[in-house]
């Protein structure tokens, strides 16, 4: 990721105190087919570069929760990382073919989660120690994931405010 070139937007909070209309981003799974949603938003970022005549805009900028599932979360973390989508495209090109490779379910499974291709890549591109309260995370996040033991969809933000994210909460 090469980062923003200009001062830092909002923190997080800063933003979600705002009032007003919010914008959601919603981006669908598909594994290397991601690229045909990566091309669309290619579009509007360029869209919303033009008009804001601001060439480090961002769609992290316009869009308050950016959501996705499966290679849609992949995209909406690099998207509320603040990453161009040229940048998320080009991750891509040259990891797609490691990262989407067909393992049975089975395999998968043996497999623990930080030796996969796919999480090593991840790691490369949003760091090692990045979670999901970071402050590089310029949007809210939503991501869709499937709990392994019961195939259920398994929702995670990093949204501040939401009840199951309060630091005092008993565990």
């Amino acid at each position: 990721m090469t980062g923003r070139t200009l001062q830092r937007r909002a923190n997080l909070t800063d933003r979600l105190a705002r009032g007003g209309p919010r914008k959601l981003l919603a981006i669908d799974g598909g594994g290397i087919r991601g690229v045909l949603s990566l091309m669309v938003l290619a579009k509007i970022e360029s869209m919303l570069i033009e008009e804001s005549k601001r060439p480090d805009y961002r769609l992290a900028d316009y869009f308050d929760y950016v959501a996705g599932t499966s290679t849609g979360g992949i995209i909406a973390a690099g998207i509320a990382m603040g990453m161009s989508v040229e940048e998320i495209l080009a991750f891509y090109v040259d990891n797609g073919a490691k990262m989407f490779d067909k393992a049975s379910l089975l395999k998968r499974l043996q497999t623990q989660y930080k030796s996969e291709p796919l999480a090593l890549q991840l790691k490369k591109v949003f760091g090692e120690e990045t979670t999901l309260g970071a402050p590089e995370i310029e949007s809210l996040l939503l991501l869709i994931m499937r709990n392994a033991t019961t195939d259920s969809p398994w929702p995670i933000s990093n949204n501040p405010f939401a009840k199951y994210n309060e630091v005092g909460r008993p565990g």
